[in-house]
């Protein structure tokens, strides 16, 4: 029975597809929202002869007065595999965790359905174990429990690691994962970061991403390992920009001010 007929089995490519726009929709139209350049990574490996397989992807950046950089990704190999994949790192200065949620599946059959926000600076807590009770409420409707890499010991004690074991857990996992980033959007006025501090907390974050090979074998079957590796550096996991200190020209001290005007009295 083919999907779209009476009693066929829900095309959770699809799905992924539809999550991705929503979860994109969302971010734009968030307070002081703007979407960041993105380079279209599709057709430059169409062009430069790198593709290897039939592909549907789709990037979208946004910046937030509050979040520094919020990806959207959805990656298919049509009729195959689907890639739902979100990551949102806050501005510097803004006290709120790292956002990760991706969710793989075929057209029938998920394998996996991840969701974590991630720690950052420690104002940042509060919200990541408020989040954490809501997650443990809700996931015994989106999965089974897997088990993490061992690159993933950035996650917070809270991360959602599961396998969806129906197509209504898999839309169950989808509502969740959409309702925190919700939730994260409305946080328009959080705590003030040290931003040294969260700059340090997003390379770690990144760092340990990087070290994910399933998501690198798969790109370079696809793309080939020069565009696998540009996009993971450049687009999926990009470094933090460089904390810049401003330096603050003070007054002289009080004892000086009488010297330096009778110097400024003699020279004129």
């Amino acid at each position: 029975m083919r999907a779209g007929q009476p009693g066929a089995a829900p095309d959770l490519i699809t799905r992924l597809d539809e999550a991705a726009q929503a979860c994109a929709a969302m971010l734009l139209a968030a307070a002081g929202a703007r979407r960041l350049p993105a380079p279209d990574w599709l057709e430059a490996a169409r062009s430069g002869g790198q593709l290897r397989r039939p592909l549907a992807w789709r990037n979208t950046l946004v910046r937030t007065p509050s979040l520094r950089r919020a990806h959207v990704e959805f990656f298919s190999i049509p009729g195959e595999i689907g890639v739902l994949h979100v990551c949102i790192f806050p501005a510097l200065d803004h006290a709120l965790p790292i956002f990760g949620f991706d969710v793989v599946a075929g057209r029938s059959k998920a394998t996996g359905c991840f969701l974590d926000l991630s720690p950052s600076v420690t104002a940042a807590t509060p919200m990541i174990d408020a989040w954490g009770a809501r997650a443990a409420a809700a996931v015994a409707g989106m999965g089974t429990a897997r088990a993490l890499p061992a690159w993933a010991s950035m996650f917070s004690p809270h991360v959602l690691a599961l396998r969806p074991g129906s197509p209504d857990e898999v839309a169950e996992g989808l509502r969740f994962g959409t309702a925190t980033l919700a939730a994260l959007l409305a946080e328009t006025t959080p705590p003030a970061a040290e931003p040294q501090e969260m700059r340090a907390a997003q390379l770690r974050y990144i760092a340990a991403q990087r070290r994910n090979d399933r998501t690198r074998g798969m790109l370079v079957g696809c793309v080939g390992a020069g565009m696998a590796d540009a996009f993971i550096e450049r687009c999926l996991f990009p470094a933090p920009p460089r904390v810049t200190k401003i330096t603050v020209r003070r007054p002289p001290p009080l004892h000086t001010r009488g010297t330096m005007a009778r110097r400024a009295q003699v020279a004129a």
